[in-house]
């Protein structure tokens, strides 16, 4: 008799835990092609409504609320329209950056060779599920 698995989320958690690590460093990216795209005069034409709606979409995309996704539009506008910048990654600086500053630090009195997770890695875990 064979059988039948039961449906997990492993696919689903993958691809959120994914979106969680990578999405910043991929809108920094985006951004970062936009700015390259908008090079020379043209970015001084067409660099703010460019970028700004880049911002706003990846802003929207990564569920931030509708207020801050108009700061990162103006930000992203703002950097698109600067002379000089397409050379430099800040964009993608700013999400690896963004992400770093999320990990969880790891308790010290935690053994690193114990199988046990720390109370902030569990609970970061937890969160990543729940989103």
């Amino acid at each position: 008799m064979s059988q039948v698995r039961p449906e997990t989320k492993t696919g689903w958690l993958s691809l959120v835990r994914f979106n969680h690590a990578l999405g910043p460093i991929a809108a920094g990216v985006i951004i970062d092609a936009v700015d390259f795209v908008t090079f020379g005069p043209i970015g001084l034409v067409l660099g703010f409504p460019i970028g700004a709606t880049a911002g706003y979409w990846l802003g929207r995309s990564m569920h931030l609320e509708k207020q801050t996704s108009l700061i990162c539009a103006a930000i992203a506008g703002i950097y698109c329209t600067i002379p000089g910048t397409e050379l430099l990654p800040l964009g993608t600086l700013v999400g690896a950056l963004v992400r770093f500053d999320d990990v969880p630090a790891i308790n010290a009195t935690t053994d690193p060779q114990s199988p046990e997770k720390s109370d902030a890695q569990t609970e970061s875990l937890r969160s990543v599920e729940e989103d």
